[in-house]
C-alpha cells in the first residue's frame, strides 16, 4: 500500500512540476485577462491545482496500472461491471524427469500424469479464478512420511507444490499458476485417536467434517464448524473456514488444538501439545491456520469437540429491514440463548 501511494505521489509531483512550468510561462497572459475570479487571477496555480487535482491523481493511477514498475500482479481483475473470471497468471515451471521418477518411487501407483486428472485438480469448477496452468503431476500420499519425502524431493528440484483438500473453496486456493506438483490429501482420511473425556479428536487432513460428525455422533460429540459439503479438515485449517455456527462456536482458529506440518524442506513439526492451556513459546498453531499452504503441508490435526445439544430449535423470522434483523440477533445473543 505504501509503495503504491508513494508512486502515485511521485507521479502527481512530476505532473504538477510540468504544470507549474507551463503556468509560469502563461502567468503574464493570465494576469492581463479580465476575469471575475480575482483569486484565480492572483494565484493561477491555485486555480489549476483545484481543478486538475482529481485528473492528475487519475492519470497517475492510470499510468501505474498500465506500466507497473514492480513485478506484475498475480491476477488480472475484470472490469467493475464484468462477471468474467479472474485470470491467475504464472510462468510454467518444468518438472524434471528425475523428480517424476522419485515421486513414482515414493507413491507407487498413487501418482498420475493423466491430463484429465491434472486438469480437474488445476481448474476447479466452483472457483471464480481461472488458471493459465495446471499441475504437471498429481500425487496421493497415504502417510506423513510420504508427504515429507514428496516435499523434500520438490524442494531439491525447486518445483512448486500445491496441497489439495476437498476443493470446495471458491477463492482459487487449489490453483497451480506455475504448474508443478499437486499433493492430493484425500487418501490420508483416518481418525487416529478420540479422547471422549477430553473432548478432542486427532485426525488426518483428508477427513471430511461431515464424515467426522457421523463418526462422533454415537459418542454424543460433534465438531461444530459447518462449511460447504465436501470440505476436509486439512483444507478447513489451511483456509481458516467458519460456517453458520461460527457466532456460537468460533472459527477454525478457535477449534484447533494442535497441528503437525511438513515444512518446505520436508521437516515435520508439531505446533503444540494436546494441553488446552500452554504459555510455552509462540502460538504456531494459529500461525499455520489460514496460511493456505504457504507455510507447509498439514498432515495431522487435533480438534476441540463439543457436546451435542440435547434440544435444538430452528426458527424462521421475517424482518422489514436488515437493521431490525441485526437488532434481534444481537438481543438474542445478549440474552444468553445459545
Amino acid at each position: 500500500m505504501l509503495s503504491w501511494f508513494s508512486r502515485i505521489r511521485c507521479s502527481s509531483k512530476c505532473f504538477f512540476n510540468s504544470l507549474a512550468l507551463r503556468t509560469s510561462v502563461s502567468r503574464k497572459l493570465v494576469r492581463t485577462q479580465t476575469t471575475t475570479n480575482s483569486e484565480s487571477t492572483r494565484n493561477p496555480f491555485l486555480f489549476w491545482s483545484r481543478s486538475l487535482l482529481p485528473i492528475a491523481l487519475a492519470v497517475s493511477a492510470g499510468s501505474l496500472a498500465l506500466h507497473p514498475q514492480s513485478d506484475p500482479s498475480l491476477c488480472e481483475a475484470p472490469s467493475v461491471n464484468s462477471r468474467a473470471e479472474v485470470v491467475v497468471k504464472g510462468s510454467h515451471k518444468e518438472v524434471p524427469r528425475e523428480l517424476i521418477d522419485e515421486l513414482k518411487a515414493i507413491c507407487q501407483d498413487n501418482m498420475t500424469l493423466d491430463y484429465e486428472e491434472r486438469y480437474n485438480h488445476g481448474k476447479p469448477q466452483n472457483s471464480f479464478h481461472k488458471a493459465v496452468n495446471i499441475p504437471d503431476v498429481v500425487v496421493f500420499p497415504r502417510s506423513e512420511e510420504q508427504v515429507s519425502k514428496i516435499v523434500n524431493s520438490c524442494d531439491k528440484h525447486k518445483v512448486p507444490i500445491v496441497p489439495y483438500g476437498g476443493a470446495t473453496s471458491i477463492e482459487g486456493h487449489t490453483l497451480s499458476p506455475n504448474g508443478g506438483v499437486c499433493i492430493d490429501m484425500s487418501l490420508m482420511n483416518r481418525v487416529k485417536a478420540l479422547h471422549v473425556e477430553d473432548m478432542d479428536v486427532v485426525v488426518e487432513p483428508g477427513v471430511g467434517w461431515m464424515e467426522l460428525n457421523e463418526y462422533l455422533e454415537p459418542y454424543g460429540l460433534f465438531f461444530p464448524l459447518d462449511p460447504g459439503p465436501g470440505a476436509t479438515i486439512g483444507g478447513m485449517c489451511a483456509t481458516r473456514c467458519s460456517g453458520s455456527l461460527a457466532v456460537r462456536y468460533g472459527t477454525m482458529r478457535d477449534n484447533v488444538i494442535s497441528l503437525k506440518v511438513v515444512l518446505a524442506n520436508g521437516d515435520v513439526v508439531k505446533t503444540a501439545s494436546r494441553a488446552r492451556k500452554s504459555a510455552a513459546g509462540y502460538d504456531l498453531t494459529r500461525l499455520v491456520i489460514g496460511s493456505e499452504g504457504t507455510l507447509g503441508v498439514i498432515t495431522e490435526v487435533t480438534l476441540r469437540l463439543q457436546k451435542i445439544p440435547q434440544y435444538s430449535v430452528v426458527a424462521v423470522c421475517n424482518f422489514p429491514t436488515v437493521k431490525d434483523a441485526a437488532d434481534v440477533a444481537i438481543a438474542t445473543m445478549l440474552s444468553g440463548i445459545q
